[in-house]
């Protein structure tokens, strides 16, 4: 094996020095730093992209903040306008309410007098009931002392 023959180590330490020094400066000088310009061309970009999304995130909380304040301003103007309907409904409630009120008061009235007429003019047949009634059992009776004008005076005195 020649690796292990002493002679020959000196061209080995040489080779395995060079070798190194090579790859070294191909590193430092190449790789490497095409290494670092794509890590910071990944960072910009990350960058840019965190400053984005920084941006459309201001403009979601923008939209979310004017989207809140219509929303309660359409809550307002519906509560108000719930409120104004209730008011119209009350008060046309309040005005056919009286409408009605007035409408049965005048039927009770009417019906009122009708029963005072109806009342006056049974009240009339009784008494007209009531002297035939007397004078048809004074007749049976037999008593010729009593007349019908006797039994309309007496009627007519207890009115």
């Amino acid at each position: 094996m020649p690796q292990l023959e002493i002679s020959t180590y000196l061209t080995q330490i040489f080779w395995v020095i060079t070798t190194f020094v090579i790859f070294w400066m191909i590193m430092d000088r190449i790789i490497i730093p095409k290494i670092s310009e794509t890590i910071e061309a990944r960072k910009r970009k990350y960058d840019d992209f965190i400053m984005k999304a920084e941006e459309i995130n201001k403009k979601a909380l923008a939209t979310l903040e004017r989207y809140e304040e219509t929303l309660a301003a359409a809550k307002s103007k519906a509560s108000e306008q719930i409120k104004a309907n209730e008011d119209s409904l009350r008060k046309m409630i309040d005005e056919r309410e009286e409408e009605i009120n007035q409408q049965l008061k005048a039927k009770i009235a009417e019906h009122e007098e009708k029963l005072v007429k109806d009342k006056a003019a049974t009240m009339s047949k009784i008494e007209e009931l009531s002297e035939i009634a007397a004078a048809t059992i004074i007749k049976q009776l037999d008593l010729k002392t009593i007349t019908e004008a006797d039994i309309e005076q007496i009627s007519k005195q207890k009115e």
